[in-house]
């Protein structure tokens, strides 16, 4: 039983977060007295319509801010440390303290700030309006928009696992759809993942898409701590054609790919591409039904992946390398009862 890694081509010679948009109709040069006029119940009015000056207490924290409001020949002037929302705008918190509405139709469908992870989002993008598009899909689908505040310094893991249909997930700097930071179709089937870095306070929306028209209906967000990933890897030599022998029975289990792999256990390998060229992996000679995919990196989506080669239970992959270029070989099982011996 073998896995022969084969060069089949010739080597070539050499934030903070934001509150919501304005609403439609707004006017942003309106008076002093619709800047910061009233905040709810936590807050007072003094009498004078250019100063008002409140307290508002939540959970033992005390806030104190002067807003002061000028228009001048259409443009206003904030001075304080805290400006209140506009009658038209309320935070629905009444279901759960840390996700609400965010009173903006234009951006936010829900907000988090929780400070405890997992969350798990639910909610249906039937009735929703197709507002962004990511750079790897969600074009003419419905989605659905999660404002989400870092509540550490961290990675983040979004993954929209249990959704009901084919879901692209990307996740924009800010509010509204601002420059894209990350964007993920089908990392397993149809469920789409990612990872971010974020910095405490750092706002992001986040957008659970669909694939194409027809992909919406009931979604399920989870976000989460990314794990620690051991990502240990052996290093192999690039003299061609190589024959390596292992065994995953023992093996950790901490990757998967859009074929296979959930909860199979997998070894890593670092192989380097001694010149430019088309390079083969396969498994031919396995003892199990294998997954075979290619990684630049144990937290980043599969490069290439392969599951049942001719409809055999065994892999093969086909990828053009450059000279130099560096990938992450993974030998996994199928499923959680798939593994053993490989050549």
């Amino acid at each position: 039983m073998a896995w022969r890694w084969t060069l089949t081509c010739p080597l070539l010679a050499a934030l903070v977060m934001a509150s919501g948009c304005p609403e439609p109709g707004e006017d942003e040069g309106g008076s002093a007295d619709e800047v910061g006029g009233e905040t709810g119940d936590s807050q007072g009015d003094t009498g004078n319509p250019d100063e008002d000056t409140g307290t508002t207490d939540d959970a033992g924290t005390g806030t104190t801010g002067t807003e002061t409001g000028e228009t001048t020949d259409g443009e206003t002037t904030e001075t304080g440390n805290e400006t209140g929302d506009t009658d038209s705008e309320e935070t629905d918190t009444s279901t759960d303290d840390d996700i609400g509405d965010t009173g903006s139709e234009d951006c936010w469908d829900q907000l988090w700030e929780g400070d405890s992870l997992p969350a798990l989002i639910f909610a249906d993008t039937t009735d929703l309006d197709d507002d962004l598009d990511g750079s790897c899909g969600g074009s003419s689908a419905p989605d659905f928009q999660l404002g989400f505040v870092a509540p550490w310094t961290g990675t983040f893991e979004f993954d929209t696992a249990g959704s009901g249909f084919d879901t692209v997930l990307h996740i924009d700097e800010g509010a509204c759809g601002d420059d894209e930071l990350a964007c993920n179709d089908n990392f397993l089937a149809l469920e789409s993942r990612t990872q971010l870095h974020l910095h405490a306070g750092d706002t992001v929306t986040v957008t659970v898409d669909g694939a194409d028209a027809f992909s919406f209906g009931a979604m399920q967000l989870t976000i989460r701590e990314a794990p620690t990933l051991s990502c240990d890897w052996q290093m192999i030599s690039n003299n061609l054609p190589k024959v390596v022998q292992g065994d995953t029975s023992d093996a950790p289990s901490e990757l998967a790919s859009g074929c296979g792999g959930a909860g199979a256990p997998e070894n890593i390998y670092r192989f380097t591409a001694p010149g430019p060229g088309t390079y083969r992996f396969d498994t031919f000679g396995s003892s199990f039904d294998t997954v075979l995919y290619l990684l630049e990196d144990c937290d980043q989506a599969p490069l290439a992946c392969n599951d049942d080669k001719d409809f055999d239970l065994q892999s093969e992959l086909e990828v053009q390398l450059s000279g130099g270029d560096k990938v992450l070989v993974v030998v996994d099982g199928h499923g959680p009862g798939d593994f053993g011996p490989y050549l």
